[in-house]
């Protein structure tokens, strides 16, 4: 899927949780899950992620898109980092992002391979990237942000 969609995906998430955790910023809570939410692209060099963090622009070098960054693997990397620095909000938040981007991807033809180096199994979806159909979904993220919001 498309950075755009990611973004809302995570957000729509992330306002759906809100009522049902204890967090010490809301709006923090967003911007970070949104982050998230964009961090396995940092595998594909035209990400959206890696528009804004040039830095992280070398690891496409490297790493094949859909392959390590997109496993269950840095979820559990991740956690375990942000527990041992005691930064569980930032680790919730990022991995609660990670994982709406993940199953995201798994509507999508080419997949997701949670298992990525272990495995070659995928979860694939019926929907093409860039296309009118992801298009469609986007539109309703977005009114389920809206709708959220409002009611």
């Amino acid at each position: 899927m498309l950075g755009k969609t990611h973004i809302a995906i995570g957000v729509l998430a992330a306002l759906i949780l809100l009522p049902f955790i204890n967090v010490p910023s809301q709006i923090a809570f967003i911007v970070i899950v949104v982050i998230g939410a964009l961090l396995p692209d940092i595998d594909h060099e035209k990400s959206t992620i890696n528009k804004f963090c040039p830095v992280t622009r070398i690891l496409p070098k490297f790493f094949k898109h859909r392959g390590f960054f997109h496993s269950i693997f840095p979820v559990i990397l991740l956690y375990i980092i942000f527990w041992a620095f005691n930064q569980q909000f930032v680790g919730l938040a990022l991995i609660f992002g990670y994982l709406t981007h993940l199953a995201a991807d798994s509507l999508t033809k080419m997949g997701v391979n949670y298992l990525h180096p272990f495995s070659t199994w995928h979860i694939r979806g019926p929907v093409e990237t860039g296309t009118l159909f992801e298009t469609l979904i986007f539109v309703v993220v977005i009114a389920g942000i809206i709708a959220k919001l409002v009611f």
